[in-house]
């Protein structure tokens, strides 16, 4: 039970600092966002400045511990600098969520109950299958080993040189650096507090997508709080399937590839909807930091990512390429 209390207070604090990663990017775009975007973006901005601090210490051979001294102290100065410098735009924040929770407090219940069961469904159904057994693995062998990508996840024995696809993805060494810093076992946060993280995100990209679509109202927060969780509940309908979005989510939620099919591919939708209706240049920055991200959290992620960009954007592109073409031959 201590451990459980442990993994759940781990992923309340990932949360705060993926939200003041969000109020760095929010500030170096000048652009405004709620909370939940801020908290989906922060994730992303985090997972993509840990790439950048991790792969020149897999490349040169360095030590875990050396890795994670280095990254404590870049995310305590960014957080500490974000809380001073943003300090009124998180009282703001705070400030909405409280008026929110008074207003709509049946809707915050049902909502964490819901949540609550969805994360403690997906901690307890984890499958046992090859890859399980390879991201654990790979956490477990880095800690043990005390080195980045420089042993077999399966067997344990050393590689003879870096397979510098895999070592792309550093979701699972920053999974390792978080088992060192909270010394916590890789199966309680992997299939605790990772599993129960993608839940979280992904309920909030579909909320950000319910605003979307339901407008913008008094009305329109419970709306897409209903949205959001008939929504996630339809992945239960999908529960015995096989390589779908909603059985990576309920069964193999820690994994990379569950986030690719849900938070990833949810916020980039939304990512190319806003842009879409509105262009904006920021919209693009964040699709790219979306991207980039893709490429550090699993190489899965970025084809399916950079499908929807495609599919997506493309036609709107070409519409406003025509549009601008015929404005330009009536100006003639």
């Amino acid at each position: 039970m201590i451990t459980v209390m442990k993994a759940i207070i781990i992923l309340l604090l990932q949360l705060i600092i993926y939200y003041l990663f969000g109020s760095l990017l929010e500030l170096l775009c000048r652009k405004k966002h709620g909370m939940v975007f801020k908290v989906i973006s922060g994730f992303l901005t985090y997972q993509v400045i840990f790439q950048i601090c991790a792969l020149p210490m897999i490349k040169m051979d360095q030590t875990l511990t050396r890795l994670t001294i280095l990254w404590l102290l870049i995310v305590a100065i960014c957080c500490i600098w974000v809380g001073i410098r943003c300090r009124k735009r998180i009282m703001e924040d705070i400030g909405m969520v409280r008026n929110a929770f008074f207003r709509h407090k049946i809707w915050f219940l049902l909502m964490g109950i819901f949540l609550l069961v969805m994360c403690y469904y997906v901690s307890v159904n984890g499958e046992i299958n090859d890859d399980s057994t390879y991201y654990i693995g790979l956490i477990n062998t880095t800690l043990t080993s005390n080195r980045l990508y420089r042993f077999n996840a399966y067997t344990g024995e050393q590689v003879k040189s870096l397979y510098m696809r895999r070592a792309l993805v550093t979701f699972d060494i920053n999974t390792a650096v978080a088992c060192q810093i909270y010394h916590i076992h890789p199966l309680v946060i992997t299939r605790i507090t990772r599993a129960s993280l993608n839940v979280i995100l992904s309920a909030g990209s579909v909320y950000l997508l319910g605003r979307t679509f339901l407008g913008k109202g008094k009305e329109a927060f419970w709306k897409a709080g209903v949205f959001t969780c008939l929504a996630m509940a339809c992945n239960f309908l999908f529960d015995n399937t096989i390589y779908t979005s909603a059985a990576f989510l309920l069964h193999r939620a820690y994994e990379g590839k569950a986030y690719a099919g849900n938070v990833l591919i949810l916020f980039t939708i939304y990512l190319c909807i806003e842009e879409i209706r509105k262009s904006d240049k920021w919209n693009y920055i964040y699709l790219a930091v979306t991207l980039w991200a893709c490429i550090a959290i699993s190489s899965t992620a970025i084809l399916v990512t950079g499908a929807a960009c495609v599919v997506l954007l493309t036609p709107a592109l070409l519409q406003r390429m025509i549009k601008h073409r015929k404005q330009g031959k009536n100006y003639d």
